[in-house]
């Protein structure tokens, strides 16, 4: 039995389409499927939990939805072993959100995926359950970050509060929000003061003093936020953390550091750093509480140290 989590409000409300619709398919090819539909957010966590304890033989569990969708079901999924053991269960991911940044990896970017399917939901349902029928996986690698998993990125900072300002402008400027919450998160800009432990393979190769820094993301995946080339080096197999630093900019310049971003020039910046290790420790001064981390598009509040640490070849995807 494979069991489905569907996000509802993903996809601009479209995702019960595409649950349909991969459920005929499912049926098509003689794939017996159940379907679990999220209230609210950790349900995808809480269902995960759920399916594991009364279902010991769940062939898969298949997400429907965004990256914070997915997130939320590889979180639960990491929790089911231990010492960086194999997950038992496998994961199909159904690109259903506004953000789909692990499927359009996996299928070449942005511009392959795009030139593959043409948004055409009914290919990219068929590809998928033939990957399950086939059982064609690819194993990958997570991140834990406090021991709270994710799949592509995590990141504290602009972009985090980025993220936090475009919900509270979504009621008003639906599709806009993104833009107009960027906008304004440049305008109230301040640089973060944080101290940076970077470990790999139990050598520590960095230990700053306390630094002021614009945006850190901790990557297992190239891209976030709908395309946005963060980390070109980051492989999501390669057993490794891929961190990216920004150094403290003035607003003038965070106006030269968006568009290099779209083009992926921003590498060549000074300001700009890649580190490749298994574990990163961020510490945050005290006092400081009112910073948001950002994992996968849902947002956790953070204080003290958050740890971050490689889970290897963890997880079987369908691709």
């Amino acid at each position: 039995m494979y069991h489905i989590i569907t996000n509802p409000v993903a996809g601009r409300g479209r995702s019960m389409q595409y649950q349909s619709q991969l459920v005929a398919t499912l049926k098509e090819y003689s794939l017996e499927c159940t379907t679990h539909v999220t209230e609210k957010p950790k349900d995808g966590y809480i269902f995960v939990k759920q399916i594991y304890e009364q279902f010991p033989n769940c062939k898969g569990i298949i997400g429907i939805g965004g990256d914070g969708t997915i997130q939320e079901i590889v979180a639960a999924l990491a929790e089911l072993t231990c010492n960086g053991e194999k997950i038992p269960i496998p994961l199909g991911i159904f690109p259903g959100g506004s953000g789909n940044d692990f499927a359009m990896t996996i299928e070449g970017g942005k511009a392959a995926y795009k030139k593959k399917y043409k948004k055409n939901m009914a290919a990219i349902t068929k590809t998928l359950v033939e990957r399950i029928s086939a059982n064609n996986t690819r194993t990958v690698d997570l991140i834990t970050a406090n021991g709270e998993a994710y799949l592509v990125a995590a990141n504290i900072g602009l972009d985090a509060r980025i993220v936090h300002n475009a919900i509270k402008y979504k009621p008003k400027y639906g599709g806009q929000a993104y833009l107009v919450a960027a906008y304004k998160s440049i305008m109230q800009h301040k640089n973060i003061p944080l101290q940076i432990s970077v470990i790999d393979n139990g050598v520590i190769k960095e230990n700053n003093h306390i630094k002021d820094y614009t945006l850190i993301a901790v990557c297992n995946n190239r891209t976030y936020g709908g395309g946005l080339c963060i980390a070109p080096p980051a492989k999501f197999d390669d057993g490794k953390i891929t961190l990216c630093t920004v150094d403290g900019l003035s607003r003038p310049k965070l106006g030269v550091l968006f568009p290099s971003l779209l083009v992926e020039k921003h590498a060549k910046l000074k300001e700009i750093n890649f580190i490749e290790c298994t574990e990163v420790r961020i510490t945050l001064p005290p006092g400081l509480n009112t910073e948001k981390l950002c994992m996968d598009g849902n947002l956790f509040p953070v204080e003290g140290e958050i740890h971050f640490k490689i889970l290897p070849q963890v997880l079987d995807v369908f691709a």
